[in-house]
């Protein structure tokens, strides 16, 4: 099911994915002839065969970090995502593809990937992959100490105060079923085109018929007293690009 991780009291890490939560296989499918193209697709091939593999990375710039903010936002769509059955997972997907399209204007920069193969399997092996590589980045976090979080501890409690403005980076990753490279480019740093046309394609298959075989979102901060910056980003982030 719906697996939740709170990693210490700095980053909130969201995952629902993985072997508990892939979806079944689909059924039978029409043999396409095997053929080579070079760097060209087969056009004999059934666009539904196996599967891709789509990573998507924003940063953003947070004011504050109410309800309606894009990490207020975040928090509620897994608190109500229902995971426990197909429909509800394609829910999560398309739901936060659509977040992340309203967002557009606020995006600060972008990058992204996709990754067809024949296999399901092999596209879910490298799901897996990616997943391991992002969630080393966002649970590599160790809280700061400070005066507040000691009397915390020491149960003396102290006036609350406003959470400061942060960056924010945000991470989606997907496995759909099919062959989505014809319409998600392979890779991309600061094209806001081209992330717009990803988080479309993940729309559209949270709004199909188990298409989305797994799904994870990740976010950072996650805590109030927790504050990116712009050096943290480009440490752990180069990729992201401008858009």
């Amino acid at each position: 099911a719906l697996r939740g991780m709170l990693r210490g009291s700095v980053i909130l890490s969201f995952t629902a994915a993985a072997a508990a939560l892939r979806l079944p296989a689909h059924g039978s499918r029409t043999a396409s002839p095997r053929m080579q193209f070079g760097d060209f697709k087969n056009p004999f091939a059934n666009p539904r065969d196996g599967a891709t593999t789509i990573s998507l990375t924003f940063s953003f710039q947070c004011a504050d970090r109410g309800p309606s903010s894009i990490l207020g936002q975040l928090e509620e769509l897994a608190s109500s995502a229902d995971t426990s059955t197909a429909d509800g997972f394609s829910a999560l997907c398309s739901d936060t593809a659509l977040l992340l399209l309203r967002r557009q204007g606020q995006w600060l920069a972008c990058c992204g990937s996709s990754e067809h193969s024949k296999d399901e399997d092999v596209a879910l092996a490298t799901f897996d992959r990616l997943a391991i590589r992002e969630a080393a980045k966002f649970e590599d976090r160790t809280p700061a100490s400070t005066i507040d979080s000691a009397l915390a501890a020491a149960g003396v409690s102290t006036p609350a105060k406003v959470p400061p403005p942060t960056m924010a980076v945000v991470c989606v990753l997907a496995c759909l079923a099919g062959d989505s490279e014809e319409r998600v480019r392979k890779s991309f740093s600061g094209d806001g085109l081209a992330a717009r046309d990803a988080l479309e394609e993940l729309n559209a298959a949270g709004k199909a018929d188990q298409e989305v075989l797994a799904l994870e979102l990740f976010w950072v901060p996650g805590e109030a007293e927790e504050e990116l910056d712009a050096d943290e980003i480009i440490l752990d982030w180069p990729e992201l690009m401008t858009c």
